[in-house]
């Protein structure tokens, strides 16, 4: 699979920078790839991944690849060296079913040897009051990484009005797949009213994103090698 990021040729220069100057950000010298979900068309261009979208129209496949632009921004800021698994410029990734989609990214990240492969969602419920940002995980290598993030997160909860659903392990083609840490955010739920003005709100979608890098900082500080 070949991903393309014209937007981020500056991860090259980053990079360059780290090894000259030592740059000592608190994830330098990380690969993360950032996976914006869904958007994928087979090879007849019908869309075999759509994603979830909120009553008023509002795609996850649009919003994710915001989100990930953000995340990117900050581990850039941090000195990781950074991968996508799509972005503006190539939005749509090319595939046979939804399986296959997921099974492709998964080993994307497993040829980049990336210390994590987080996949970025927006979810959603028949119970409209169902909200709030959920984080997954499956493999025993991803669950302490998973439960740091979701301790940050759960810390900028009460006070900054981001309401959290929870974490659990679950069995998805994504992880299965995956031979590196792998955690999924679902950054809240479409068909709820409340959560979908958020997901359109960029500052919330900056809070919530910061105390994902914040997990990871703390993680990967306890678990240095």
């Amino acid at each position: 699979m070949r991903v393309k990021n014209y937007k981020y040729l500056a991860v090259l220069i980053i990079c360059f920078f780290i090894k000259v100057f030592g740059y000592a950000g608190g994830l330098s010298g990380k690969i993360i790839v950032v996976d914006p979900g869904h958007a994928a068309k087979n090879s007849n261009g019908k869309i075999v991944n759509y994603g979830c979208k909120s009553a008023s129209g509002v795609k996850e496949m649009d919003v994710v690849v915001d989100i990930s632009e953000i995340l990117g921004g900050l581990f850039l800021q941090q000195g990781a060296t950074v991968y996508f698994t799509r972005d503006r410029q190539n939005y749509w990734r090319s595939a046979e079913s939804q399986d296959a989609d997921n099974q492709a990214r998964a080993e994307f990240a497993n040829s980049k040897n990336a210390d994590l492969f987080l996949r970025v969602h927006c979810n959603w419920s028949p119970n409209k009051k169902k909200r709030g940002v959920l984080v997954l995980w499956f493999k025993d290598d991803s669950k302490k990484l998973a439960e740091t993030v979701y301790e940050e997160i759960s810390a900028i909860g009460g006070k900054s009005g981001v309401v959290v659903d929870g974490i659990r392990s679950q069995h998805l083609v994504g992880f299965e797949f995956a031979k590196v840490p792998s955690i999924l955010i679902e950054y809240g739920y479409l068909s709820n009213k409340s959560d979908e003005k958020l997901l359109k709100d960029k500052k919330y979608l900056q809070k919530v994103s910061e105390a994902i890098v914040q997990g990871l900082k703390k993680h990967f500080e306890k678990n240095k090698k």
